[in-house]
């Protein structure tokens, strides 16, 4: 368990702050990250090797609460219609479950060997986006397929939580011949048919995120990141809008947003990049018609959480490339301009590795390419051919030193 390095400045308005590394060091990207909507304390972080840590103090301390999860955990997500339920998605291992807010952790029935990425919730059920197609469980039991065989599920929305449920589910990958693997449900996931619009120049769903129900309206408003660029839809995904370009977003990929409570038209979007400098963190209270960034201390932001509450705490997991460090981040929105952290370590946060000092490679590392590659062949021939003049050469010298 570890302490925050700028602990004491953890609740300052419009400031970032790195919270406490995980007790075990990280190399590889964070993509899983839930806040609690019932305790603004609680936190929940899963990890590319199989664990999720769990925080009750925003991030200033961590303590591990499952272990062994597959090859890594790819999502959690609160129920926000059971307090203190969680689920968690895995590669490889399916859906695990939570009833106490994280604290222990349950394998779900029908989900074995699935990889599992993205959850959404109804008032009478979950569903699941998975390497084959939407699962959906009505209790806290087993789970069984809604459909979408053929599609890798990345992300899945619930636009009406009520009876019948509508729901939206897209995919990065598809056996089918769809332009888009985009697809909408009108009743609970029975049946399923493809977005009746497409995307232009869009070919892979990265996030799907439902918002609140705006007043007097019965259509909740959805978001969309796909491979270029995101998107705002106001009739259940039948049109889009697209938000990125013209000087407000950059045109590249986005796979984390969150929206206030009871507020459709504020929510914050975040990128990775796609391992550029085109990441970041932006936040929009006017639905997107202008955007601010919020200058996250790393550009690649993987990973988005926001506290339920009226002065929103926003949770950020960054990864820079250079070095690999993994950096877990908290800001606290009052709607000010953003201030940077105290610091921004130059070094993997508990892992004790510099950034500015990469090992040497050892010879093999450049070597094995050539040795397995379709050139080897050649290769062997010309050290073959060297040696053999070699061998000629010191020949003919001891010759001529006899002489």
């Amino acid at each position: 368990m570890l302490a925050a390095p700028n602990a004491a400045a953890a609740n300052d308005d419009n400031t970032w702050t790195l919270l406490a590394a995980l007790p075990q060091p990280q190399d590889r990207a964070l993509f899983a990250l839930a806040a609690d909507p019932n305790d603004s304390r609680a936190l929940l972080v899963g990890t590319s090797s199989g664990e999720i840590y769990r925080s009750t103090d925003r991030g200033a301390s961590w303590r591990l609460a499952k272990s062994g999860l597959g090859r890594g955990v790819v999502a959690l997500a609160f129920n926000p219609f059971k307090p203190g339920a969680v689920l968690a998605g895995t590669r490889g291992t399916g859906i695990w479950r939570s009833g106490d807010g994280g604290a222990t952790w349950q394998a779900q029935a029908g989900t074995e060997s699935r990889t599992a990425r993205a959850f959404s919730f109804t008032k009478s059920m979950s569903l699941a986006g998975t390497d084959q197609g939407v699962l959906v469980s009505r209790d806290t039991g087993g789970w069984t397929s809604s459909g979408l065989p053929q599609v890798t599920v990345s992300s899945v929305a619930a636009p009406a939580v009520n009876e019948p449920s509508r729901l939206i589910a897209g995919g990065d990958g598809s056996r089918g011949n769809e332009a888009l693997p985009l697809f909408t449900s009108a009743d609970g996931g029975q049946t399923w048919v493809p977005a009746a619009s497409a995307v232009a120049g869009s070919s892979v769903v990265a996030m799907l995120v439902a918002g609140p129900l705006p007043p007097s309206q019965s259509v909740r408003p959805l978001l969309m990141g796909t491979n270029t660029g995101l998107f705002l839809s106001g009739d259940n995904g039948a049109g889009w809008q697209q938000l990125t370009g013209g000087g407000t977003l950059p045109a590249t990929d986005f796979n984390s947003a969150s929206f206030l409570p009871n507020r459709p038209d504020r929510f914050y979007v975040g990128s990775d990049g796609g391992a550029s400098e085109l990441g970041g963190l932006w936040s929009t209270t006017d639905s997107g018609a202008h955007f601010n960034s919020l200058k996250a201390p790393i550009p690649s932001v993987t990973a988005l959480a926001t506290s339920n509450e009226d002065v929103p705490v926003l949770y950020v997991a960054t990864f820079r490339g250079r070095d690999h460090a993994v950096m877990l981040w908290s800001y606290r929105d009052a709607g000010g301009q953003p201030r940077p952290p105290v610091a921004v370590p130059t070094t993997s946060p508990g892992s004790g590795v510099s950034a500015s000092t990469t090992p040497p490679r050892p010879a093999r590392f450049w070597l094995l390419p050539l040795l397995t590659g379709p050139e080897a062949p050649y290769l062997a021939l010309g050290v073959l051919a060297l040696l053999v003049l070699t061998v000629a050469v010191v020949t003919y010298f001891r010759r001529a030193r006899r002489l």
